[in-house]
């Protein structure tokens, strides 16, 4: 049987976190907003697997977005001082820092 080779689970998170952290320079619709929040989330928890499938939400075409979900989003636009927060924590993780004691501030932005 072949096996597929991984990459360490930090090794990831760290990946996945630039990734999220050059997306946050560009400008997000509330879709993507509330997946970039959710990604972020679970990049702070140490599960790049979670971060990935809001990643893929997150880039789903706006003609494909309503096959996947059509409930109200709720989520309010990033504020300049959660840009703020989310740009110390997503540079920390893409330099391998952990950042889990942030989790629990993220949560307020939602």
């Amino acid at each position: 049987m072949r096996t597929i080779e991984q990459p360490p689970p930090a090794r990831m998170t760290t990946d996945w976190a630039r990734r999220y952290l050059e997306r946050l320079e560009q400008p997000l619709d509330p879709w993507e907003t509330d997946y970039f929040r959710s990604g972020c989330n679970f990049l702070a928890r140490d599960s790049a697997t979670g971060a990935i499938a809001c990643w893929k939400s997150m880039n789903l075409p706006v003609d494909r977005r309503r096959e996947t979900y059509t409930g109200p989003m709720g989520t309010t636009p990033l504020t300049r001082q959660e840009m703020d927060r989310l740009y110390g924590l997503l540079e920390k993780l893409a330099d391998g820092e952990d950042a889990s004691h942030q989790v629990a501030a993220l949560r307020r932005f939602r």
